[in-house]
């Protein structure tokens, strides 16, 4: 299976020649042409969701805005219709994880972390997680990702089936988030990140700044449980006449499931 984060960069006033109706089509091609079965995607508005919604045929698109009002993007998940979504929700990165709109004082904006329990054409079961965190604290990204493992576990206590966590992390591999998440500090549950597979990947830049940048910030991942056995991994660097789709680049993963693992529903 291929699974792929991509932080769209919202549709921002002040981006003037990268605004989204810019560059919607370069987006476009990456989703409908890279044949993943499972997207996450960061940074989305109402818009940009609907624009997907159509122009994406082959996904069910699914997740929550962080708030009714104001900050109103999306991390949701885009899932094959070759898969069936058994169940999906969205929940705050907070002290309510089920208020709508909710966050911690010292987070800039509500965060919030979408997540799917999918049975995949070949009948196996994973559950997957999106996520976006505080670009501003490490405090704020260090108590998301508590949040995040805390939800992890009580859903493995019911079920245990082979997770993905992946998004926009707004931290280096070297960072006390990072280290603390991969070290198995956050969740009971052992995740490793795809880089691990591909070590080199750590020294490219996952933000392109709309520039096509290779060195600079690698704050996007993906994290795996043990039951993955990751065959490859791509930061993907497609653009068109040097016009990009994003301020970051998508990041790929090609996976398979150990025979032995429990994915059956």
């Amino acid at each position: 299976m291929k699974v792929m984060t991509f932080n769209l960069r919202t549709d921002f006033l002040l981006d003037i020649n990268n605004r989204w109706n810019k560059r919607k089509e370069i987006v476009y091609d990456i989703l409908n042409n890279n044949d993943c079965d499972i997207i996450g995607v960061q940074e989305l508005n109402n818009k940009m969701f609907k624009d997907i919604s159509k122009e994406a045929p082959g996904y069910n698109i699914i997740g929550s805005p962080r708030s009714l009002k104001y900050f109103i993007e999306r991390n949701d998940i885009l899932v094959s219709k070759k898969h069936k979504i058994l169940e999906y929700s969205t929940f705050w990165l907070s002290e309510d994880p089920e208020k709508i709109g909710s966050a911690i004082w010292y987070s800039v904006y509500p965060r919030i972390c979408t997540t799917a329990l999918i049975r995949l054409n070949d009948g196996n079961i994973v559950r997957v997680y999106n996520t976006h965190l505080d670009f501003l604290l490490s405090k704020a990204r260090e108590y998301g990702l508590k949040k995040i493992g805390e939800y992890m576990d009580k859903q493995h206590e019911k079920d245990n089936y082979p997770a993905i966590l992946m998004g926009d992390f707004n931290a280096s591999p070297t960072s006390k988030a990072i280290k603390n998440f991969s070290e198995g500090k956050y969740s009971s549950k052992k995740f490793i990140a795809v880089q691990d597979h591909k070590k080199e990947i750590y020294n490219m830049s996952t933000m392109s700044k709309f520039k096509g940048n290779k060195k600079g910030l690698h704050i996007d991942y993906i994290f795996v449980t043990e039951e993955f056995k990751v065959l490859d991994t791509e930061i993907l660097e497609y653009n068109k006449n040097g016009k990009y789709p994003s301020d970051h680049y998508p990041m790929i993963a090609k996976l398979d499931i150990n025979k032995n693992a429990n994915t059956s529903k």
